[in-house]
């Protein structure tokens, strides 16, 4: 589990998150989505300590990430930041080896067992014929996948992904998220930008508007036009595809179609699938002021 807590941050005097706090539970996608500039992968920055909030904690599994040392914090949390790795003339192989780093000590090097961790690593993602390639000469979803079964051959329980998609197309978008989706046991938090790869792919959301949380809970809960018109200034429908909702967007002047507002489980829209409800009595959305 990995639990956010009233975390504060800001630049130069300027705050950039205020009273943030939410929790991922074991084995969930949480997705961060917002604006740009809402403070998504800054609040990623913070969990993986290249940043250091004013106040608030942020706790791994029940341990502050902030009393870990830093092999510590690498054995229990792996990482795919948008940061690439420098065009160096590494081999693919290589690249994924690093991620056994956190389990080698010092003046050691790589053992049989590691080497073997980085191959089913690249096996899990459909990589293993990528073993020899050169990192730089790899496609963007191809380096996608790599830098993901880095994060795998760490051995780490939990995972920060930001934006993964980014400069993919659409057939790679749904495979790296599927392939997310399927690491069992693995507590994901993840920044995307596309609603409706979110609603596809996480289990909960947290939706940030400058700096602050609007709302936290289920998709279905999260994602209904009454809470992403004021956040992202558009009109949003939402509709249902392929078994998950899907968002569609418009100008805010646009005129209300057939499909305004948000459509619930028994009352599909035409031509579509119903939306299955995935929030439970008890599990309701917490809207802040964001204001």
């Amino acid at each position: 589990m990995i639990t956010v807590e009233q975390i504060r941050f800001g630049y130069d005097g300027r705050i950039t998150l205020d009273d943030i706090s939410f929790h991922a539970e074991t084995g969930a996608i949480v997705g961060l989505i917002g604006p740009n500039g809402s403070g998504k992968s800054t609040l990623l920055r913070l969990m993986y300590r290249a940043l250091r909030a004013e106040s608030g904690d942020i706790a791994v599994d029940g341990t502050a990430v902030e009393t870990l040392r830093g092999r510590e914090l690498a054995a229990r949390l792996a990482v795919v930041a948008q940061e690439a790795p420098p065009d160096t003339p590494v081999t693919v192989a290589e690249t994924v080896l690093l991620g056994r780093s956190p389990w080698v000590g010092a003046y050691q090097g790589y053992s049989r067992a590691d080497r073997i961790a980085a191959a089913a690593a690249l096996t899990h993602v459909g990589a293993r014929a990528l073993a020899d390639r050169r990192y730089a000469t790899l496609s963007g979803g191809e380096r996608q996948r790599v830098l993901i079964a880095r994060a795998l051959a760490q051995h780490a329980d939990h995972l920060l992904l930001d934006e993964p998609t980014n400069h993919l197309d659409i057939r790679y978008q749904h495979e790296l998220l599927g392939l997310v989706r399927e690491l069992t046991g693995t507590t994901t938090i993840v920044v995307l930008h596309d609603l409706n790869l979110a609603a596809r792919y996480c289990d909960r959301l947290v939706l940030l508007d400058r700096g602050r949380v609007a709302a936290a809970g289920s998709v279905d809960e999260v994602l209904t036009p009454e809470l992403l018109e004021p956040v992202y200034g558009i009109a949003v429908r939402r509709t249902s595809a392929f078994g998950a909702p899907q968002l569609l967007f418009g100008p805010t002047d646009a005129p209300a179609g057939p499909h305004r507002g948000n459509e619930r489980a028994g009352s599909p829209p035409e031509g579509g699938e119903s939306v299955c409800a995935t929030a439970s009595s008890t599990d309701t959305a917490r809207k802040a002021t964001s204001r």
